[in-house]
């Protein structure tokens, strides 16, 4: 097994944080946070918490905030919540009851939102 590997077997349930492992995978059921290069979601997973990752993969069922570089939700997947993401993968079977945010940066997100404000405050000036 690789240095910083972490894997959370089937029957397995942890709740808390989950800190300093490069790559993760779960098969359990997880209520954490968790930081990591990569983290896999297996089929019988069930996760509720945040992730924050350069790669995720999604195959289980999936609850929460998301931010990641890439995201792959398989055919088996079941996403609520929120998901960030530079670069998404699909399959055809993926169920999603989220918000999905392409490409994501906070400081972009919050300007862009004060510029809508400020045109819809304009627009309700002029009538």
């Amino acid at each position: 097994m690789a240095d910083n590997q972490s894997i959370i077997g089937t029957d397995v349930i942890f709740k808390g944080k989950i800190t300093n492992s490069k790559t993760i995978e779960i098969n359990g059921r997880v209520e954490a946070d968790i930081k990591s290069e990569k983290i896999t979601l297996g089929k019988t997973a069930s996760f509720e918490g945040g992730i924050q990752a350069d790669l995720v993969v999604i195959s289980g069922k999936y609850q929460g905030k998301l931010k990641a570089e890439s995201v792959w939700l398989t055919d088996s997947s079941i996403i609520t919540g929120e998901i960030n993401y530079k670069s998404l993968q699909m399959d055809r079977g993926a169920a999603l009851n989220c918000r999905v945010v392409h490409n994501w940066d906070e400081k972009k997100m919050r300007n862009k939102k004060n510029d809508e404000d400020l045109t819809e405050d304009e627009l309700n000036e002029t009538n």
